[in-house]
Parts: C-alpha cells; sequence; structure tokens
C-alpha cells in the first residue's frame, strides 16, 4: 500500500471518529494547527521523518507540541501514528482530512490565477458565481500569475477554465498558423 493510500485511511478513519464523537469542528481546527506547524518548521518534518530517531524521543517532541495544544481526541491519533512508524504521514494526513472534511460539508477548493490582484468585490462576484454554478460552498485560493497576461485561470480539482489572455493569443496563434497560405 502506498503512502498516500495509508494517509487517505488514516484521514478517513479519523473522520468518522470524529463525527461520531461530535468532535468534527475541532478536529478541523486542530488538523489545521498541525498542517501548519510541519509545514512553517521544515526541522519538525525532517525530525519525524528520521528512521535514526527513537521513538521516544518523537514521543517526547510530539507531546511538548500537541498534547495541551489538541483535543485528546486528535493526540490520541497522534501517539497512534507513532505506535505503528507512520509518524511520517502526519502532514500527509492532516492535508487529506481537511479535503474530507471540506467534501463532507460540500465545499470545494477553487484555484484562480489572474495577472493582476483580485479586489473584493470582484472575488465576491466571482464565488456568488461559481457557488451559483457548482451548487457547492466555495473556498477559494488566489494565486498571482503575471504571465497570464489577463483574465482568469480557474481550477476545480482536475478541471480548469483558462480565460487568460495568454491562452487566447495562443489559440489565436495556433489557428493564424495552421491556415495554409494561398
Amino acid at each position: 500500500m502506498s503512502l498516500f493510500a495509508a494517509a487517505r485511511r488514516y484521514a478517513n478513519a479519523f473522520l468518522e471518529t470524529a463525527i461520531e464523537a461530535g468532535k468534527l469542528e475541532t478536529a478541523k481546527e486542530d488538523m489545521l494547527s498541525i498542517r501548519e506547524a510541519l509545514q512553517s518548521t521544515k526541522e519538525l518534518q525532517l525530525f519525524l521523518k528520521s528512521p535514526i530517531i527513537k521513538k521516544a524521543q518523537k514521543k517526547a517532541v510530539i507531546s511538548s507540541i500537541f498534547e495541551d495544544r489538541v483535543d485528546p481526541l486528535t493526540y490520541r491519533l497522534l501517539t497512534l501514528l507513532l505506535q505503528k512508524n507512520r509518524e511520517e504521514l502526519i502532514e500527509d494526513i492532516s492535508r487529506e482530512f481537511i479535503r474530507l472534511y471540506n467534501h463532507h460539508h460540500g465545499i470545494i477548493d477553487v484555484e484562480v490565477s489572474s495577472a493582476s490582484e483580485i479586489n473584493t468585490k470582484q472575488m465576491n462576484a466571482l464565488i456568488k458565481q461559481l457557488e451559483s454554478t457548482t451548487g457547492k460552498k466555495i473556498n477559494i485560493s488566489p494565486v498571482l500569475k503575471e504571465d497570464l497576461i489577463g483574465g482568469l485561470k480557474i481550477r476545480i480539482d482536475d478541471t480548469v477554465i483558462d480565460g487568460s489572455v495568454k491562452y487566447k493569443l495562443n489559440q489565436l496563434k495556433e489557428r493564424l498558423t495552421s491556415v495554409a497560405v494561398e
């Protein structure tokens, strides 16, 4: 089984456990906190993934960082992962848990790339349009890509809607170069 598949199984089991315990929102906040801690501290990631560091040392560090910061349910997951020598999955589990949480609540992640910053009014209009089109709540991530020249490029899962000027210019170039000169 791949590491990603294992992370997905742990995340799914933890989501179900949190729902049953009535602690879904707390679990989500804990997972966001854990993911942020791991992403902001490269040393912590390397420490947890290192095969030469003893389990007792890893447990002590996890305890000192998270025991008083997260719900006991979340802390039990972390200690279980340590017991099973799966601590390298913690970041992937937290990422997958958030994805599953969003899916559970009908929230989809949308990446919107633009050549310039989108103002609040435009962003709200875009969110409203995307929510109307998809029938889901939208969690939007704006990305600045000046090479787009203008317009927007929207990514929803594996679907890309490219309304950028760069894309339209490339299409025009292809059409013009494919026309046979008589």
